[in-house]
Order: C-alpha cells, then structure tokens, then sequence
C-alpha cells in the first residue's frame, strides 16, 4: 500500500499541468482604416500581418470594392452621401459617422486594443475618425492612432482640415503616431512609381505592426503580454514612436540599433519618452552581453523612463536580430535657454536725396552779414557854467541866438578831442 502512495506521488509531480481554455483570455487587436486613405493602407498591410483583425471603414462604395478579400468592409453613411464619398467636407464625414453609432459600437465591442488608421485632410477620415476614437473611449477599449498628413503640394486648405481634425482626435486616444507624407521622399527615389511609393509606406508600417503582434502573443524567455502593453499605453493622448528593424552579421546590434532609433517616416525619436516598451527575437546564439547592450543604449535616452522589455528565441532568426520598439511621450527636448534680448538699433538718419547732375545748379543767395550795432558812448561833457539868467523880457532875440550858437561851438570842440 505504501509503495502504491508513493506512485501515485510521483505521478502527480510528473503530470503537466492544463489550463481550460476558458480561463486564458485571447487578446483581440482590431485595425481599422477609416476614408480611403486608411482603407488602402489596411488593405496594404492586412495579407502581411496574421492574428488582427482588419477592418476598412468608407461611405464611398467604389473604394471599398477595391479593399483585400483579408480585410472587413465597413460602410456607414449611405443616407447622406449616397454610396459616395465626403470631398474634402470633413463636416460631412462627422455627420455620417455619428448617425452610424449603433454600428461603430457593435464593431468595437469586445475589442481589447484598437489601432486607428487615416490619412487626414480629406472628408472622410478626418471628419469620422474623431467620432470613432469617442465611442472606442466609451467602451474603454485602449487606442492607438496612426495618421499621415498631406503633402505641401497639396495645397494649404488640406493641411488645415488635418490639423483641426489631429486636434480633436487626440484627447480621446491612448497614443497618436504622426507621420507626414513629406517624409516618403527620404526612403524611395524621385522617379519610383506613385503606387510603389505608397506600397514602401505599407510594407513599413506592416512590419512595425506585425513586430507589435508577435510582441504581445508570441512567448519568450523574458515574456510581454498584454497587460504590459496596456501599463505602457495608459494615459491620454501620448505621442507615440514604433519602430522595428533587423539585421545581421557581426555587427548586427549596432546597424538594428541605428535603424530602430532613427524613423525616416516620424519627425521626432524616443527622446523624452516616459514609457517604452521592446522585444529582441533572435536564435539562440544570442548572447547576454548583446541584451545588455541594446537596453542600456535604450535606457540612456531618458534615465527616468518607465522601460519594460522582452526576449524572444526563434531559429528562423539565424545570425539575425530583430527589434521592436514602442515608446510614448516623445518629443520632449530639454528647454533651451532664452536668447539676450538685443538692445534695439538706433534709427538711421535720413540720406539726404542726391542731386541730379542733369538739372541746372541754382545760384547760392548770398546773406548779408548784419552790422553789430555799438552801443553809444557817453562823453564826458565839461560842465557849463551856468551864467546868471536874465530875465526873459530883457533879453532880446539875438542874444538867445548867440548864447545856443557859442554852446554848440564848445561841444564840438570838446568832441573832436575825444
């Protein structure tokens, strides 16, 4: 009887143990494309990425049949546009969006991490993808958006209705990722083909989503699942940096290192980033001293950032390495220091107009230079001796006369000595 015990032990340690599959939630990531631009780019993506739904919303009916057998058609608004499309009235799109609720929410029911993709400045995507990112913050479900926005060439009315649309949407989503049309023109050549161009887009936005996926399912030594995605997600309206790369060879750290640092389709990095989030999978030739390198490079970007990582082993990955790396709250560089204000130029004297060799000089008046009046000088005068007066009805005419007459004399002589 006791050796029967001790069997039945045994037994009971060597036994695996099964988990009902009840129990083990199956994370649901749902990408949905909303306007044409959105829908091509999911139909792009979809035949390249497995275990994702995806999804193209549009009222235009045309464009939907041009959608991947993968991808699920979506159609709203039939009673305002008529099977056809917004233009450029993003009004339009709201309108369109918002009556087709009910079904929006059925689509985003059940649905753990929803991925929003547009191409703003038209009608459709930038009207109805705001109201989308609203009732998927309704039914708490965690969000990110993924949105390019209009070439130069494009006329300035579109970049308008993009960044009114960006305002809007970006309080209701976890994260927003922002990628200018412009930036095409770093990875492709001048003269490649406008669809292949677009193609070059996609397939790098496949890989940094299929990098995502196999992040999140896929198990590991060092094992992410989704509750770490959702630690890093948590917050509201973040600026999102997702990158993947690869390489190989003996310098394969260093060239994966530099390329999943450096986006040419994003115009900032993870510098700033409050969380960050990245898986290495490689062969099992991967070595510890590799590990610690790509973290502490990571790391350095901000010392105070929230980092979760994980490792995954794949033997298809034979002198290969690959990263995926997802950071929020970029864009933040340190304040630089306000410039001395420059002391204000002093206003220049007004050049007197050159005279015109042609016209005839006019003659200079001449100014009269004005006597300086001196003032008179008193002579001294020798006092007169004042003989008695006779009386006036003495004296006659003459002698008045001759006294006056004998006066004068005696003053002009005295003048003529001075």
């Amino acid at each position: 009887m006791a050796r029967k015990k001790r069997r039945i032990k045994k037994k009971a340690q060597t036994q695996k143990i099964i988990i009902p599959k009840d129990l083990v939630h199956r994370t649901r990531i749902r990408v949905i494309g909303i306007g044409g631009g959105g829908s091509s780019i999911v139909s792009g993506i979809a035949p390249q990425v497995q275990k994702i739904d995806f999804v193209a919303a549009n009222t235009d009916v045309q464009a939907l049949q041009q959608a991947n057998k993968g991808v699920r058609v979506f159609r709203f608004g039939e009673a305002l546009t008529k099977g056809l499309g917004c233009g450029m009235n993003a009004q339009l799109g709201q309108r369109a969006a918002k009556e087709a609720k009910t079904q929006i929410t059925k689509l985003l029911q059940g649905v753990d991490f929803c991925i929003l993709v547009a191409s703003l400045g038209a009608g459709t995507g930038s009207g109805a993808t705001p109201e989308f990112a609203k009732i998927a913050k309704e039914l708490k479900v965690m969000t990110l958006g993924i949105f390019t926005l209009p070439f130069k060439f494009e006329g300035g009315r579109k970049s308008e209705i993009a960044k009114s649309s960006l305002k809007k949407i970006t309080p209701d989503l976890n994260a927003v990722s922002i990628i200018p049309n412009e930036n095409i023109f770093q990875i492709i050549d001048k003269k490649t083909p406008l669809k292949e161009a677009f193609s070059t887009i996609n397939k790098r936005l496949a890989e940094n989503l299929k990098g995502l996926c196999e992040m999140v399912f896929l198990p590991g030594i060092v094992n992410i699942d989704f509750a770490d995605l959702k630690t890093i997600l948590e917050g509201k309206g973040k600026l999102a940096y997702l990158n993947s790369a690869q390489a190989q060879g003996p310098n394969r750290v260093e060239e994966a290192l530099k390329q999943v640092l450096k986006s040419p389709l994003n115009e900032y990095d993870i510098r700033g980033a409050e969380k960050i989030i990245f898986n290495i999978t490689a062969s099992q030739d991967l070595g510890m001293r590799e590990v610690e390198q790509i973290s502490q490079t990571i790391a350095d970007f901000n010392h105070r950032a929230k980092i979760i990582f994980g490792v995954s082993q794949n033997n298809d990955y034979h002198d290969k390495i690959r990263i995926v790396l997802l950071a929020l709250g970029c864009g933040k560089l340190k304040p630089q220091p306000k410039p001395k204000p420059r002391p204000k130029p002093r206003p220049k004297k007004k050049s007197r107009p050159k005279a015109d060799p042609s016209r005839p000089k006019k003659p200079k008046k001449r100014i009269k230079k004005r006597a300086k009046k001196l003032s008179p000088v008193s002579v001294p005068v020798k006092e007169i001796k004042e003989e008695p007066v006779k009386s006036l009805s003495r004296r006659t005419a003459l002698d008045l006369k001759k006294a006056v007459e004998e006066t004068e004399k005696e003053m002009l002589a005295q003048e003529k000595k001075w």
